[in-house]
């Protein structure tokens, strides 16, 4: 097979596989070793160095990656050792993932020095994997194969190893008001300790003894239905028949209230890896809003999250912790 028909074939492979998640706007920052032997015809034999990368996650399953690999490079011949640089950037797609292990392919274009001039140019083809240490750490091991399209697509191969270190996007905290049945309460998480969140949340006090009345006028019968959770099955998104009677029953309570948002937060068990279980509660918490919407309740009530694996419920079996928890927030306005 020639390199041109392997290069499609890796893309065919990249949109052929289900896509395992990410979380977007994930940062990645890595450093890696790596070695590399190169096509005779170059005037070069083998090389060895090391490297960093950054990258961000435009989906949950695409990456964009800019890398800089140095290394010493030996010659044929007894001539002297060069320096090579190689600047490339790709697009790089996790295909699938089994437990804290992940696939990459990717493909991109660079730039490749050697000593102080410019000495080539083409494009790239990576295959690779990463483990996942903790959720902010993962072991990554690279194939990269480079064609240069200004030396007739000759080519040099490189490994590159190394660790990865991912920053999360920053989530914006909100402060949930839930209602629980029996005696009317209403229960505030504070999310900050800030003079101007001392003062936002005295507002929201004084608005939750006007919401608080509300309810207690409103035909909320069905309020106890917001203590429920609708659990799925391992690993899927779809909902029960059981899920769904529950939904059915939630559907009165949210007409019974329209000026109150709902905040439904999807959430996985502890297996696979955290972005991966991060974007399944993603789905979770997507497909209970897709019911609810298309039984009358309008989608700019409703507000998603996921919290994935994380806030499992204590001395609890698996199955429990493949939920999708409601609460009604008192402010409409609220960013969706």
């Amino acid at each position: 097979m020639s390199n041109r028909g392997l290069l499609v074939g890796v893309a065919a492979l990249v949109l052929a596989m289900p896509a395992a998640a990410q979380e977007r706007g994930t940062v990645e920052f890595g450093a890696f070793g790596s070695a590399a032997t190169f096509d005779n015809a170059l005037s070069l034999k083998t090389g060895y160095g090391g490297g960093g990368r950054v990258g961000i996650y435009l989906e949950p399953f695409l990456s964009l990656e800019f890398e800089d690999a140095e290394m010493r490079a030996t010659r044929p011949n007894g001539l002297k050792d060069v320096n090579v640089g190689l600047l490339s950037g790709r697009l790089v797609v996790s295909p699938f993932n089994m437990g804290r292990l992940s696939m990459l392919v990717g493909a991109g274009a660079g730039v490749s020095t050697e000593t102080n001039f410019l000495h080539s140019y083409g494009v790239d083809a990576l295959v690779g994997a990463k483990y996942a240490i903790t959720p902010n750490v993962a072991f990554r091991l690279d194939g990269v194969l480079d064609f240069l399209a200004n030396e007739d697509w000759k080519t040099y191969k490189s490994v590159r190893v190394g660790l990865s270190v991912y920053r999360r996007p920053h989530r914006e905290m909100r402060t949930e008001v839930v209602y629980t049945p029996g005696p009317t309460t209403m229960v505030a998480s504070q999310d900050s300790v800030s003079a101007a969140e001392t003062r936002r949340l005295r507002d929201r006090d004084a608005a939750l003894n006007a919401l608080r009345d509300s309810l207690r006028s409103a035909p909320v019968s069905n309020l106890t239905t917001m203590q429920a959770h609708i659990h799925f099955a391992f690993d899927k998104s779809a909902l029960s028949d059981s899920a769904k009677a529950i939904l059915d029953e939630t559907v009165a309570v949210f007409r019974a209230n329209p000026n109150m948002s709902i905040l439904i937060v999807g959430y996985t068990d502890v297996t696979g890896t955290d972005a991966y279980n991060m974007a399944l509660g993603t789905r979770r918490a997507h497909a209970t809003k897709d019911y609810i919407v298309a039984h009358g309740i309008s989608a700019d009530r409703i507000i998603i999250d996921s919290k994935g694996e994380r806030q499992q419920i204590e001395n609890a079996a698996q199955g429990p912790n493949r939920r999708a928890v409601f609460r009604l927030l008192m402010d409409a306005s609220a960013p969706r």
